[in-house]
């Protein structure tokens, strides 16, 4: 073999048998093409496919040659013939994609309602896969499918280039070399190690982006500029410019995590912060217990509560201070009987009667009778 085009352009069509199970009809992976050296049931060959490095060589082919399209399965190979015939060639399926396997060349089917029903009845049951191959035997891509009762029958074989329609051979490799990126004169040898290299590197990306090593190049182009859009926003959180190195990167990160000394001009112990706000908590409340005691205190030497009422107007003043100093601004100036008197003795039988300067808070506070023998007995 000259080269791989050339081999491609002097390639025939063959065809090998598969059988259909029922199961099939539904759609889903089937063989087209078996791994190694086998012959047709007619005779012919043998044909050569290799193992899976071969068929992924085949499967690689097979995309390029149709590329979006999708690959036809017909009825007795009809579309083979229909442009000289003039009969239609109906699709009894397509092949979505294929894939290369250890022991062979398999493809995802979609069958067409009447196709699958044809086959669950077994009224067809061979699927017949054409594919382009060298006068040596190589198998070289897939070129369609059929489905057929009469296993490998004995077909015309159809020249390549009647398909592929290719320029004369030495402008087709001067495009390759160019395509390549390679010295105008390159060899065979030269062309072969430079498009293993793309394989190879195109299987790597693929990986490293975390996709499957036969991702197509949208979903790997997709894939790395994810990546990249990720690896700025990351070099922007480890505190880096956004073209930041790798390196650079993981530097900045082990830095971080690795520091133990805080810098303590940023930076304050958390069990230092809880004792600050205990001893503010302590002051303040020392400070509220002592505007409340000198409130009150000031309330009862101008007479405006009675000594009987100094812990509840400590309560009051602790809980509301505006609402105490509201009380006294309203409350009249008691007598001097008032401010001697001091409320019954607890313990016993509670004073059912209010005296002066009590009913004069009782009124003042808007409270009722039994409200303020509560309070005088200590239940509110």
């Amino acid at each position: 073999m000259k080269n791989a085009l050339a081999a491609l352009a002097a390639s025939v069509l063959s065809a090998h048998v598969a059988d259909l199970s029922v199961a099939d009809a539904d759609g889903s992976w089937i063989q087209l093409i078996p791994a190694g050296t086998f012959s047709g049931r007619d005779g012919r060959g043998p044909y050569h496919s290799g193992d899976q490095a071969g068929l992924q060589q085949i499967a690689a082919l097979t995309q390029r040659y149709h590329g979006p399209t999708d690959i036809v399965i017909d009825y007795e190979h009809q579309s083979l013939h229909a442009d000289k015939s003039g009969k239609p060639a109906p699709a009894a399926g397509w092949i979505k994609e294929v894939q290369a396997r250890a022991d062979g060349l398999y493809g995802r089917v979609e069958w067409t309602a009447n196709a699958a029903a044809l086959i669950k009845a077994k009224e067809y049951r061979y699927l017949s896969p054409v594919y382009f191959h060298t006068k040596d035997g190589k198998i070289l891509a897939l070129q369609n499918a059929a489905l057929t009762n009469v296993p490998n029958i004995n077909m015309a074989e159809v020249s390549a280039h009647t398909i592929f329609q290719q320029p004369p051979q030495e402008e087709n490799m001067k495009k390759v070399i160019a395509a390549l990126g390679l010295a105008d004169g390159a060899g065979e040898d030269d062309v072969l190690v430079a498009i293993n290299s793309l394989l190879t590197s195109s299987t790597a990306i693929a990986a490293a982006a975390g996709l499957t090593k036969d991702a197509k190049s949208d979903a790997i182009a997709t894939a790395v500029q994810t990546a990249f859009a990720d690896r700025k926003k990351i070099a922007i959180a480890a505190g880096q410019k956004e073209d930041a190195t790798t390196d650079q990167i993981v530097a900045a990160f082990q830095s971080a995590h690795t520091s133990s000394t805080p810098d303590p001009t940023k930076f304050v112990p958390v069990e230092q912060v809880s004792a600050m706000q205990a001893d503010i908590a302590a002051l303040q409340k020392q400070l509220q217990d002592d505007k409340a005691e000198e409130a009150v205190d000031e309330a009862i030497r101008g007479g405006k509560l009675a000594p009987a009422l100094r812990e509840w107007g400590l309560s009051v003043h602790r809980t509301d201070p505006a609402k105490f100093e509201a009380f006294v601004d309203k409350a009249p100036v008691l007598t001097a009987a008032q401010r001697t008197a001091t409320a019954q003795a607890r313990g016993g039988e509670a004073a059912s009667e209010l005296d002066e300067a009590e009913t004069a808070v009782m009124r003042q506070m808007g409270l009722t009778k039994e409200q303020m023998l509560q309070v005088k007995k200590g239940d509110a």
